[in-house]
């Protein structure tokens, strides 16, 4: 029997460049990290899981979520990958996962729907989004590739694999729209809220 398709919200960074818990900066009523969830669980994945790790209590407590559950990286400071192992490690039994982290708030339901059907209609190997300026989240992740991506080492695992080593197993998802925008520094924060008082963020 085909396992279930997992959306992987990985929210356990220190935000370093930002010098504050970025996920829980306000934007349009919510903050960064609830914007970003409601997109995922309002998609067609059939789970949720969000990875905490630094300031986790303070993550875990402003968490708005209605089908999401709550999984905390204790190894955070090793990075994404070790988020995400996290995740998988709590969910073995999903075939494929949708990896966002939590501070693309613009990121858009409709395509995390299309990588949803691109897994279910092709069950290919790996897939990334392609924009109209460059590739990005969301990334999906087949169990075949998660056990070649825990073999990998080195940093940026999932972004070399994926994006860097021109893998022919890896899709690429068009999405005819601009990457969404995430959250590093002061000025991308500011350029967000400047994005959201003009757009609202609705998912066209």
């Amino acid at each position: 029997m085909e396992g279930p398709i997992t959306g992987v919200v990985l929210a356990a960074g220190a935000a370093v460049r930002m010098g504050e818990p970025k996920l829980l900066l306000p934007l349009g009523g919510s903050t960064v990290l609830n914007t970003t969830l409601a997109s995922v669980e309002a998609s067609e994945v059939d789970r949720v899981i969000v990875v905490t790790g630094a300031n986790a209590s303070l993550i875990e407590s402003s968490i708005v979520a209605e089908r999401a559950s709550v999984v905390r990286n204790p190894d955070y400071r090793r990075g994404n990958m070790s988020s995400f192992l996290t995740a998988t490690a709590t969910d073995p039994d999903a075939s494929a996962y949708i990896v966002v982290p939590g501070d693309l708030p613009t990121v858009r339901t409709s395509v995390i729907d299309q990588m949803v059907r691109l897994w279910r209609e092709g069950r290919p190997w790996a897939a990334v989004t392609s924009y109209t300026d460059g590739v990005a989240h969301p990334f999906l992740v087949s169990r075949d590739a998660l056990d070649f991506a825990v073999r990998t080492r080195g940093d940026r695992v999932l972004g070399h694999l994926l994006i860097d080593s021109d893998d022919d197993r890896v899709l690429r998802l068009d999405a005819p729209v601009a990457a969404p925008l995430d959250v590093n520094t002061p000025d991308e924060y500011d350029a967000l809220l400047d994005a959201e008082g003009r757009t609202g963020f609705e998912d066209e």
